[in-house]
């Protein structure tokens, strides 16, 4: 059984360990937290799992844990790089939440370390080929014809904006946190597209700034050799609609690209409707599954590895244009 240890304390954190709960492979053993009252609350909301997790406050304490095998860093994204590397430096997996870095040579100084220890390094970007809706969808590109256009989507109205609108700065509009509407979301469509298509030969970007000078929403329009890719995010707006892939021979289109739950194939007049069992609250079961799987193989991380890297590159070419400059490696 894998002994896990948790870095972060958020929602995300919660829904990791509701998947952990019903794991028979896994146990939640250790929450690092720098605040120890915080901590130890968070550990025993977890100990009603049936797990009971004890606490530590250092990154050394955690590197030192001999009842760890591998570590989920949920911290804001500036984080993620230093809490990564010392996991990996002492021989644990780690999964990483997306953004999982800041820059694509931060990433790749964890793949190499991960490399260098023989142990497994994924980020936890639940839309990833693990998730049985991204796998329909890499199916059903074969049955469309040549790709000519698509459109993709994630636009959800953060609960924390009116806070922002108020005058405060919650960590995620916050730019020393690393965050902002593409490294929190944007990671979604950009994600889907790099996996399904590849990295773009050319692309136009631009994005809404905030007061502070974060990014609150997005748009990227991509140049494919025949075929135009069209990617919004926001954190500041919602949008309702599916994304759309449309071939020369069928049109693809999937309720949610964060999370397929309904994908529609049309092609000759006929309809082919895939729905994926959803399960929201646990919805972190497969990528869960995926890591799991590859602390027994870490070779498999291979093909996830790349898409994260040339996603990351992308994601600092968007920033780079757009203007914003972040903290972090």
């Amino acid at each position: 059984m894998i002994g896990l240890a948790t870095v972060g304390t958020s929602t995300i954190t919660r829904n990791l360990l509701d998947a952990v709960a019903e794991d028979p492979r896994v146990r939640h053993t250790v929450v690092v937290s720098r605040d120890a009252p915080r901590g130890a609350a968070f550990a025993a909301q977890a100990a009603t799992r049936a797990d009971c997790p004890r606490v530590v406050s250092t990154l050394d304490q955690l590197a030192a844990a001999e009842d760890v095998d591998a570590v989920y860093v949920a911290s804001p994204n500036m984080a993620h790089h230093t809490q990564a590397l010392t996991a990996l430096e002492a021989g644990k997996h780690v999964l990483v939440e997306k953004s999982a870095c800041v820059t694509a040579a931060g990433w790749q100084e964890l793949v190499d370390a991960a490399g260098r220890h023989g142990v497994a390094l994924l980020e936890a970007n639940r839309n990833s080929t693990w998730h049985p809706g991204t796998a329909e969808l890499h199916d059903a590109l074969s049955r469309i014809g040549r790709i000519r256009m698509s459109q993709l989507s994630y636009c959800q109205r953060s609960s924390r904006y009116d806070r922002f609108l108020a005058g405060e700065l919650p960590g995620i509009f916050d730019p020393q946190m690393a965050a902002g509407a593409l490294m929190d979301i944007g990671t979604y469509p950009l994600e889907t597209m790099v996996e399904l298509f590849g990295v773009p030969d050319s692309f136009n970007t631009d994005a809404l700034r905030l007061r502070n000078g974060i990014d609150g929403a997005g748009s990227l329009l991509a140049h494919y050799d025949g075929h135009l890719c069209s990617v919004v995010w926001s954190k500041i707006s919602d949008s309702p609609g599916p994304s759309v892939i449309q071939g020369e021979d069928g049109t693809i289109t999937v309720d949610a690209v964060e999370d397929p739950g309904v994908i529609e194939v049309r092609t000759a007049g006929t309809v082919r409707t895939t729905r994926i069992p959803h399960r929201r609250v646990r919805d972190m079961a497969h990528e869960l599954s995926a890591f799991i799987e590859a602390t027994e193989s870490p070779t498999r991380c291979a093909l996830p590895h790349r898409w994260t890297s040339e996603r990351l590159v992308l994601m600092e070419q968007i920033r780079e244009r757009i203007g914003v400059e972040l903290p972090g490696r």
